[in-house]
């Protein structure tokens, strides 16, 4: 089973960003590094910035 873990950051309209980096996991690669997203879920409000992204792998 694959784990990934994105790093993310808010990021406003007018292209200022937040000073703290949060990271977001899912089981599904559904992501793109520099992508911009919009209402990502619980604890993720507005639009988010990818910046990285990185997998972990656990046995099943």
């Amino acid at each position: 089973m694959t784990l990934y873990v994105y790093k993310v950051i808010r990021e406003r309209l007018d292209g200022s960003r937040a000073k703290r980096a949060k990271n977001y996991t899912c089981y599904e690669p559904k992501l793109k590094v520099g992508g911009l997203y919009a209402h990502m879920g619980v604890g993720f409000p507005g639009f988010q910035r990818v910046l990285s992204m990185t997998t972990e792998e656990f046995p099943d």
